[in-house]
């Protein structure tokens, strides 16, 4: 009779928490494929890309790659996430016996493991070790939260202190139970022998004698403990779906869901069909990984600490933005969901006010964002700000016609004169003038085509990159040309700008040109045009071999075809780097430049932000054409960073991050004695 009212009380709440659990997925992820089809995700239902994606859930999710960027908090994230693999067999034991606990001798004692009682009890002896530090990573987050009250981490957080006291609770009555089976009439008799062997066990039989429990009351103890911990999975069923710490089940569809598709690529809109939809502002127009990465959220903060927005003060939050389009999916969506069930139209549904700009994301906060990727490299789970920014930005300036006044300017004078400046395109070549640099319209029989770029065209500053790097292929005796004339902006300005109609313009039109000449390889002094070159040009079938003239001069080396020698007075001075956005987070290039600033010689120091964590100099995004939010501006902030390492040359490998540096270290009151200076150029002066 005691075994049939086990069975009954433990499937009711069993049946009662599954089933809780799967419609609150279930609801969440309709909810979720009620957005629109992601353009790359067009064969999300196909096994084209499933190696990749199982590569995906390897790495990021039970190898938590991501987690470790972090080494620290990954270390202690690990204790939890492992320990509740480890738990997974102790929960099935108890779910299986409570299942069939009517049939069971003694369901308390059921084990799956219990045909080798040997690795059944040394399973336990791990369990038990395993909780010590699954509590000892909960006290570290726990800490972090509310006594350290690191920034990003909301230290009113409810869900933060429900979810690690219901772990703690598992462990703990686990830990408890264990120790109680050791005193009690029942357990220590049978298999007293082999539980002696697990000391955290004994040691907890200890505590459970002093308060005076033993014998049958270690029985009574055993069996409290262990419906608590059944008790607490089943709550821990009920909650989890319903808060951020959904995480655990969103995170790994994020994760199975990502394609192999480049960093450094937006997605394309088919702007020749009807029914398009220009970016994204109601709630049902955002494709739907952007509204899946809002689930996938734990409101880590990881994002907000790495933003060059946020940490200058800016309204951007890029936590906030995920976190407002899951308020936004799951207080405006059910309405879009219930209209199409009720056979509403296209243009009934479009009337639902499901707007996010405006209602849930400031416009200030989207025009904030520098596109750096900062927040993507950072964040544990696989969401991606950048692209949900980007699909607000497209909606503003296509739909809506509203985006900052300074960008209206550059848009107009890359689709007048084909770059941002205004500069006549006409003028586009005279930067070679003198130099004995071929067009392709004179000679197309080159090996490498050198795209110059608007800032290597226009910009005085960087026209000295483009002649220095002119200066090391020539003396390599590299066959190369340029377009000159017919080079036009590669339009990632107005990409980033949210201009897609303009950008896509732009690079079909240097596509054709290219393939017009048959160009197969390509080198590009600025990272922002390298990236889009080599990422996005391929969309419209410029399928070309690209690279940032950081590898390319280090191969010029490797290759023998140059020699550089350091110069004697430099060997006692300091050179620091700055990695740019579009070369290192995008296109994760970030020794080869480093190996080119090197040949100065002398002393090499890494400001404090550097490699995948560098901050943005805060041009990108086509935020150098826009005026920055406040007074404490990005590059500033960058700069200061740059020039504690007490270099005398700080080294770029990008004209956005050239101007802006530069500016910082004149504002900074130091030009007179630190320079700013190109890769290529440092190469050419050392030439030998």
């Amino acid at each position: 009779m005691d075994n049939l009212l086990f069975h009954i009380i433990f499937t009711i709440l069993f049946a009662i928490a599954n089933i809780v659990f799967v419609r609150a997925i279930v609801y969440r992820m309709g909810l979720v494929f009620q957005g629109q089809k992601a353009h790359f995700h067009e064969d999300v239902k196909s096994h084209s890309n499933l190696g990749f994606r199982i590569k995906s859930i390897i790495e990021n999710v039970l190898l938590q790659k991501k987690n470790f960027q972090e080494p620290l908090r990954g270390v202690m994230h690990a204790f939890i996430f492992y320990g509740f693999l480890m738990y997974l067999l102790h929960t099935t034991n108890q779910i299986v016996a409570g299942v069939a606990g009517y049939w069971l001798h003694d369901p308390y004692e059921f084990s799956l493991l219990g045909f080798i009682p040997s690795i059944a009890y040394a399973y336990e002896g791990i369990v038990q070790a395993i909780s010590i530090f699954v509590l000892i990573g909960l006290g570290f987050f726990a800490q972090r939260r509310w006594i350290q009250k690191a920034k990003g981490l909301d230290v009113h957080s409810p869900a933060s202190a429900i979810v690690i006291s219901m772990i703690a609770t598992l462990m703990i009555t686990t830990l408890l139970g264990e120790g109680a089976k050791v005193i009690s009439a029942t357990y220590s008799i049978k298999n007293g022998a082999l539980r002696e062997g697990f000391p955290i066990a004994i040691f907890i039989s200890h505590i459970w004698t002093s308060l005076g429990v033993g014998g049958a009351s270690g029985d009574i103890a055993f069996k409290i403990m262990w419906w608590a911990h059944i008790a607490t999975v089943f709550t821990f069923m009920l909650y989890v779906p319903t808060s951020k710490h959904a995480h655990l089940i969103f995170a790994p569809v994020n994760y199975f869901l990502a394609t192999d598709t480049p960093k450094g690529a937006l997605s394309k809109i088919n702007l020749e069909d009807e029914n398009a939809l220009y970016g994204a502002n109601k709630v049902q127009d955002f494709p739907f990984p952007n509204l899946l990465d809002g689930l996938a959220c734990i409101e880590c903060g990881r994002c907000q600490v790495e933003c060059p927005a946020n940490r200058t003060g800016k309204v951007l939050n890029p936590k906030a933005i995920i976190v407002e389009l899951k308020h936004a999916l799951m207080e405006r969506m059910p309405e879009v969901s219930a209209a199409r069930a009720s056979g509403k139209t296209a243009e009934e549904i479009m009337g639902i006010e499901t707007n996010v700009i405006g209602k849930y994301i400031s416009e200030e906060a989207i025009w904030g964002c520098t596109t750096c990727y900062a927040c993507v490299q950072a964040c544990p789970v696989g969401n991606n700000q950048v692209n949900a920014i980007v699909e607000m930005r497209r909606n503003l300036v296509l739909v809506e016609s509203n985006f900052p006044a300074e960008l209206q300017g550059a848009f107009s004078n890359m689709e007048t004169n084909s770059n941002p400046w205004g500069r006549g395109s006409h003028t586009r070549a005279d930067w070679a003038e003198g130099l004995g640099v071929k067009t392709l319209a004179e000679d197309s029989k080159v090996d490498v085509l050198y795209w110059v770029g608007c800032a290597g065209a226009f910009d005085d500053r960087s026209t000295k990159t483009a002649k220095a790097f002119v200066k090391i292929m020539q003396k390599a005796g590299v066959n190369f040309g340029i377009l000159g004339t017919e080079e036009g902006c590669s339009g990632d300005s107005a990409r980033r700008g949210g201009n897609e109609y303009l950008y896509q313009t732009l690079a079909q039109t240097n596509v054709d040109t290219m393939n017009g000449y048959n160009v197969q390889k390509i080198v590009a002094t600025c990272p922002h045009c390298f990236n889009t070159l080599k990422n996005e040009y391929p969309q419209f079938g410029g399928n070309f071999e690209v690279k940032h003239h950081s590898e390319f001069i280090r191969e010029l080396i490797a290759e023998g075809k140059i020699d550089v020698s350091a110069n004697a007075e430099d060997l006692d001075k300091t050179t620091t780097y700055h990695d740019p956005c579009y070369l290192g987070r995008y296109n994760d290039k970030y020794e080869e430049p480093r190996d080119l600033v090197k040949v100065a010689g002398g002393n090499f120091e890494e400001a404090s932000d550097h490699h995948s964590k560098s901050l943005c100099c805060g041009a990108g995004g086509a935020q150098m054409w826009m005026e920055e939010q406040n007074n404490d501006r990005v590059n500033f902030k960058r700069t200061a960073q740059l020039l504690e390492t007490g270099a005398s040359t700080i080294a770029v490998g990008c004209p956005f991050c050239m101007t802006m540096i530069t500016d910082g270290v004149k504002s900074a009151e130091r030009i007179d004695t630190v320079s700013v200076k190109d890769i290529a150029e440092i190469v050419a002066e050392r030439l030998v």
